[in-house]
């Protein structure tokens, strides 16, 4: 299999074989199966690199808004049992941890780790 792309980048893939040859013109260039991938799937940009973080970051804050709601509310009623508040701890803590994500070092992210409850 040969790649070759047009002046405009439009990426082609054609058997090696005589009559590929005879479609060849001045027309397209031939590149590599890796440019050719380049050009159909490029990486992202640092600048999508960074949207999709703070999209996942503000994604698992409202996964912790969830989850510690309900114990929020019982703590403020004082109805809340020592196994809930060691929850809504660390659940907290994690959030702290996820609110000190800085999303401009995408895409070399380590998430914190949520909490096992």
């Amino acid at each position: 299999m040969k790649y070759y792309k047009t002046k405009n980048n439009e990426v082609y893939a054609l058997e090696d074989n005589d009559s590929a040859k005879e479609w060849i013109k001045e027309k397209v260039t031939e590149i590599t199966k890796e440019e050719a991938d380049n050009i159909t799937n490029p990486r992202p940009t640092k600048e999508q690199l960074i949207a999709k973080a703070e999209y996942d970051k503000q994604a698992l804050i409202t996964e912790v808004q969830a989850e510690t709601q309900l114990l929020q509310t019982k703590l403020a009623l004082g109805r809340i049992s020592d196994n809930e508040k060691a929850r809504l701890n660390a659940w907290l803590d994690y959030l702290d941890e996820l609110e000190a994500v800085d999303v401009f070092t995408a895409p070399d992210i380590i998430w914190p780790v949520k909490p096992v409850v």
